[in-house]
């Protein structure tokens, strides 16, 4: 009878190596002028490796967005269920600023570096968009019960995009956010995101 010959051992998984380098690479350039040799060589590893764990460069960007639109969503769902009056609004805009700092490269790479890269990606942050506004709604309507669905409507999305134009201002560090300065940027920010729900009389 033959004898099995053993199989090799299961090749450790070296995609979080991967992945890191890549968002080092993207948070300061974008995809057109980085190759799959230069995330090969940032990560220490050959091309050939790197075809092991992912297909294509833009597979690899696409895993990247959808991690971080996970952890984006979950923070803010967890903060936006804290709202518990409408003077809580803007300290939830500065906490997400906060957050941002302490996730800046993997931010940077999914409201900068990678928009437009490839439609699986902007899919990836239609969806994060549409279910934030959920999320939103949701809190505006419990700090507002007086206001109509058109004016809860309306302030939910621009809570969203008040959050999203605001973090990408602090990750380019545009003219607004160099003119104003961190803190009075958040305060500015935050007295945006206060003014578009009305405290309650009394």
């Amino acid at each position: 009878m033959e004898q099995k010959r053993p199989r090799p051992a299961n090749r450790p998984s070296r995609r979080p190596e991967i992945v890191r380098a890549a968002i080092d690479l993207l948070s300061v350039q974008l995809p057109d002028a980085i190759s799959v040799g230069d995330i090969a060589t940032q990560a220490g590893m050959t091309p050939a490796a790197f075809y092991y764990h992912f297909p294509s460069k833009d597979e690899l960007i696409n895993e990247i967005v959808s991690g971080f639109a996970a952890d984006w969503v979950d923070e803010i769902t967890q903060r936006m269920g804290k709202v518990a009056k409408a003077e809580d609004i803007p300290a939830l805009v500065s906490a997400m600023l906060s957050w941002l700092d302490d996730h800046e490269k993997p931010a940077t790479v999914f409201f900068v570096t990678s928009v437009a890269a490839t439609e699986k990606a902007e899919e990836t942050r239609r969806q994060t968009r549409n279910a934030l506004y959920s999320v939103a709604l949701e809190a505006v309507r419990r700090v507002w019960p007086a206001g109509s669905a058109a004016e809860v409507g309306v302030a939910g999305v621009a809570l969203v995009i008040l959050i999203e134009v605001s973090s990408r201002s602090r990750l380019q560090m545009d003219e607004s956010y160099r003119g104003l300065g961190p803190v009075r940027f958040r305060n500015a920010a935050g007295a945006l995101a206060r003014a578009l729900v009305p405290v309650p009389a009394g």
